[in-house]
């Protein structure tokens, strides 16, 4: 029991330690600038295009949604020329997660919802913005905007560790459709992480690192590492009940303390049962064959000894040699008696087995005549 404690100790505090340090990367993750590309040759970059499922989205196409929104709206020429500046100054970020905040920086100049939108969710300090709550975001927005937004509005919830509220916002979006796939594949595999959705987050990471050296760096890297941690996790094992103490710390950090929580707070518990079960059967298993051993060991000790085994012993081996006088007279044989002797003795031994034998009895009779 104090075993199990003790390694369930260790264990949480891993796990805890790896997850603050992964929320804390990922609810910074958007104010980190690009690295510069440094990728493989462009031949070795053709070839991971051709292979990868997804591709990142046409800027062209996007600068024509611009323009029949502009058209919808009746936008004025101010505002026309404010959005050509804007987009031409930002001409440099066309794909991940910058293009995606150059599409909402030009979208809040046509649209002054959004351009307030993209205000709150850039400050860490105000409340959380859920799309469901935005009245306006109906079917007057077109629905690249509409996509746009709740890209924007998933990753500000997944970098204020909402998984369940940012995994619900980002589903239903498509690779295709998105202005940044990559954002969409991260943080849903983020929040899978998480939420200990093993199956669909090896997925989504395996997806986003198809284009790994397009990738920012962060990505990537945040990538490789949320699949090399969570895809030796087992069921049941202390490592699972570390991660869902972890996420009963959070939603309690977040004042959540529902319904949700009072259940992981009982599969945490029963959990727990199981494996002090597992470590307290396995531990009378040990007792018992340990037992069992020492009781072999006893009787054997107590086992009268076997003819044909050498028992063991203590000490140097020195012994008196026991007197046993000359009444057999082998020693005083007359020598051709002898001889006789001997040659019956070692007829069917080999020549010099005989020599051995022979030397061995002369030795004795002179010992015997001394």
């Amino acid at each position: 029991m104090q075993l199990a404690k003790r390694k369930f100790g260790r264990v949480v505090a891993q796990g805890m330690t790896f997850g603050l340090l992964f929320a804390s990367l990922v609810a910074g993750i958007s104010r980190v600038p690009l690295a510069a590309d440094s990728g493989p040759s462009n031949a070795r970059k053709d070839e991971l295009r051709k292979s990868a499922t997804w591709s990142w989205p046409t800027v062209s196409i996007f600068e024509q949604h611009l323009l029949s929104y502009m058209d919808q709206r009746n936008a004025p020429a101010a505002a026309r020329d404010a959005v050509r500046i804007a987009w031409d100054a930002s001409s440099e970020q066309v794909k991940g997660p910058a293009f995606l905040d150059r599409l909402l920086s030009v979208c809040g100049i046509i649209e002054p919802r959004v351009a307030a939108l993209n205000q709150q969710l850039t400050d860490p300090t105000g409340p959380a913005v859920f799309p469901r709550n935005l009245d306006w975001l109906t079917s007057d927005v077109p629905g690249w905007m509409q996509d746009t937004i709740r890209l924007a509005c998933g990753r500000a919830l997944a970098q204020r560790r909402l998984y369940d509220e940012a995994l619900e916002t980002l589903t239903g979006l498509e690779l295709v459709q998105v202005c940044d796939p990559a954002s969409l594949l991260f943080y849903r595999a983020t929040c899978e992480h998480h939420l200990l959705k093993k199956k669909e987050c090896l997925a989504n990471v395996k997806l986003l690192l198809e284009r790994e050296s397009e990738l920012p760096v962060r990505f990537n890297q945040l990538a490789q590492l949320m699949a090399a941690d969570i895809e030796p996790l087992k069921s049941d094992s202390l490592d699972e009940v570390a991660r869902l103490m972890n996420d009963v710390q959070r939603r309690l950090d977040l004042g959540r303390a529902g319904k949700r929580v009072r259940d992981e707070e009982d599969e945490i518990v029963k959990k727990l049962d199981k494996l002090i079960e597992k470590i307290e059967n396995q531990m009378q298993q040990s007792q018992q064959q340990s037992q069992q051993s020492k009781g072999q060991q006893d009787q054997s000790q107590n086992k009268p000894m076997d003819a044909s085994q050498i028992a063991g012993g203590k000490g140097p081996g020195d012994v008196d040699q026991k007197k046993i006088g000359d009444r057999a007279g082998w020693g005083n044989l007359p020598p051709a008696q002898r001889q006789e002797a001997l040659q019956r003795l070692t007829e069917e031994l080999p020549s010099h087995y005989r020599e051995v034998i022979e030397g061995y009895f002369r030795q004795l009779a002179k010992d015997n005549s001394r």
